[in-house]
C-alpha cells in the first residue's frame, strides 16, 4: 500500500518540479522574501471603483473576499468592499508601503476593468478599523457605530458609482452615524483579529454547527518553519526536519494532526500573504508527501485484527492537485487495518468507474489541506451525488475532508456527505462511527 501510493505521489512530484523549474525566475516562479516585521509606514487611505468582467457569482465573490482578508490581515490593512450588479467600490486603509503592494495586486487583477482611483491620501485615523475587509451589498447594515448601523441604500450606491465625489458621499453617510475613528496608535492587529473573530467568525460557526468539534492536538511549534523550508530552493533541511518531527510524534496519525496538516495550512497562508506562488504551494505539498513517505519507510507495518476488513476508497476530489489529505488518510487507515485503496481520479467519470467496479463500504474524499476551496463545494456535491448513483453499494458512506472542513466553513451535509473528518488522526474513528450505524 505504502509503496503504491508513494510511486504515484513521486511521479506527480516530479511533474510539479519540472513545472517550477520551467517558470521564469523571479516573482513568477520563486518565493518572495519573507517580511520579518509588520509594515510601519504612515497611514494612508485609497478608494477606487471598477467594473467586474464578468459579473461575480456568490461563490466567486466569497473566494475573492477570502483572499483579500488574508492578504489585508498580514499587512495590517483594513477596509470596506461594496459590490452591486457587477460594480466594485473599495475603501482601503493601512501603512503606505503595505497599501502600495496590495494596490499593485488589485490594479493588475484581470477580473475587473474601468478602474478609477477616487482618493489616495494620508490619514490620521482609520474609518473601518474593525474589518480586514467587510463585504457589503445592497441592503447590508454596517455596524460601524453602536445601535446606529449604516445601511447600503440604493441612494448610497448611486452616489458611489455615478457621483463625481463618491468618497464624500460615503464619508458623510458614515459620519452621520456618529463615527469616532480610532487613532492608528490605538489599533493593533490583535484588535482587528479579535473583533473579526468575536463579531463575525464565532457567530457564524455557532449558527452553522451546533455540535462541539472534538478536541485536537496543538500544532507543533515548528510546523510553520517546516512550511518555509518546503519552498526553499533546497528541500534537504525540510526532509531532515520531517524525520525529526516524525520520530517525536511516534505515529503518522499524530504527526498528521500536529505537523503535516498545520504545515500545509501554513503554506496556504504564505500564498495568501503573497510570500509565494500557487505553484510553490503545490510543489511544497509534493515535497511534504515525499518526506512523509521516506520517514514512514522504516516504521512498523500495521497489525491486522481478526475482524472483517472494511473496504474504503480514498481519493482527492477529482481535479484537486493537492493530494496530501488523501495520502495521509490512506496511510493512517492502512496501518489501522482497513482494506484501503488510494486513487487519484482526474474526473467524476473516473471516480464513478472505481465505485461501479468494486464494492466499497466508504469513500473518503478530500479537498486541499492548504486552500479553503469554498468555491469547489458545489462541484464536490455533484461528485458525491454521482458517485452514490454509480456505486455497487447503495448505502455507501461518504466522508469528506480538507481545510474548508477543518475550519468549519462548510459541513458534510452541505455537500451531501455523511460526515466530515478534520484531520487524518480522526479518519478511522469517523469512518467506524458512520459504518457502525444501523443499516451499515
Amino acid at each position: 500500500m505504502l509503496l503504491t501510493v508513494r510511486s504515484r505521489v513521486g511521479q506527480h512530484y516530479g511533474e510539479l518540479k519540472k513545472v517550477s523549474q520551467d517558470q521564469t525566475l523571479g516573482e513568477e516562479g520563486n518565493c518572495k522574501p519573507m517580511n520579518s516585521k509588520q509594515s510601519k509606514g504612515r497611514l494612508e487611505t485609497l478608494a477606487y471603483r471598477s467594473r467586474a468582467v464578468p459579473s461575480f457569482s456568490g461563490s466567486e465573490l466569497e473566494s475573492l473576499l477570502e483572499s483579500a482578508r488574508s492578504r489585508n490581515r498580514a499587512a495590517a490593512v483594513t477596509g470596506l468592499l461594496i459590490y452591486d450588479e457587477g460594480r466594485f467600490f473599495q475603501w482601503l486603509e493601512g501603512p503606505n508601503d503595505s497599501l502600495s503592494n496590495i494596490w499593485k495586486v488589485i490594479r493588475d487583477d484581470p477580473r475587473h476593468t474601468d478602474i478609477e482611483v477616487l482618493d489616495h491620501s494620508e490619514s490620521g485615523s482609520r474609518l473601518f478599523g474593525q474589518w480586514d475587509m467587510k463585504l457589503a451589498t445592497k441592503g447590508t447594515e454596517l455596524p460601524i457605530a453602536p445601535n446606529q448601523p449604516v445601511v447600503v441604500s440604493p441612494e448610497l450606491l448611486g452616489s458611489l458609482y455615478r457621483s463625481d465625489h463618491p468618497t464624500s458621499s460615503l464619508l458623510s453617510t458614515v459620519r452621520s452615524a456618529v463615527v469616532r475613528p480610532q487613532p492608528e496608535d490605538q489599533l493593533s492587529r490583535r484588535d482587528v483579529l479579535q473583533g473579526m473573530v468575536e463579531q463575525e467568525v464565532i457567530p457564524t460557526l455557532r449558527q452553522r454547527h451546533g455540535a462541539k468539534r472534538p478536541r485536537l492536538p496543538l500544532a507543533h511549534p515548528r510546523a510553520a518553519e517546516l512550511a518555509q523550508l518546503l519552498i526553499a530552493s533546497d528541500p534537504a533541511d525540510a526532509f531532515a526536519l520531517i524525520d525529526l518531527l516524525q520520530a517525536e510524534a511516534g505515529s503518522i496519525a499524530v504527526s498528521s494532526a500536529t505537523v503535516y496538516e498545520p504545515a500545509a495550512r501554513s503554506l496556504g497562508e504564505l500564498w495568501a500573504s503573497d510570500d509565494c506562488t500557487e505553484v510553490d504551494v503545490t510543489l511544497g505539498l509534493g515535497r511534504l508527501q515525499s518526506g512523509v513517505h521516506l520517514a514512514e519507510l522504516g516504521s512498523q507495518v500495521c497489525t491486522r485484527s481478526g475482524a472483517p476488513l472494511r473496504a474504503v476508497l480514498v481519493a482527492p476530489q477529482p481535479g484537486e492537485v493537492h493530494m496530501l489529505g488523501a495520502v495521509l488518510d490512506a496511510e493512517v487507515l492502512w496501518r489501522d487495518g482497513w482494506d484501503t485503496q488510494c486513487e487519484f481520479p482526474t474526473s467524476d467519470e473516473a471516480l464513478n468507474g472505481l465505485v461501479a467496479a468494486k464494492w466499497f463500504d466508504a469513500i473518503d474524499l478530500s479537498l486541499s489541506a492548504s486552500f479553503r476551496r469554498e468555491h469547489w463545494l458545489p462541484r464536490m456535491a455533484q461528485t458525491i451525488a454521482a458517485a452514490r448513483r454509480a456505486s455497487l453499494n447503495p448505502e455507501i458512506v461518504v466522508v469528506v475532508g480538507g481545510r474548508v472542513f477543518y475550519e468549519q466553513m462548510a459541513s458534510a451535509q452541505g455537500v451531501g456527505a455523511d460526515r466530515d473528518s478534520t484531520t487524518a488522526l480522526q479518519i478511522a474513528q469517523v469512518l467506524k462511527g458512520s459504518l457502525d450505524r444501523p443499516g451499515h
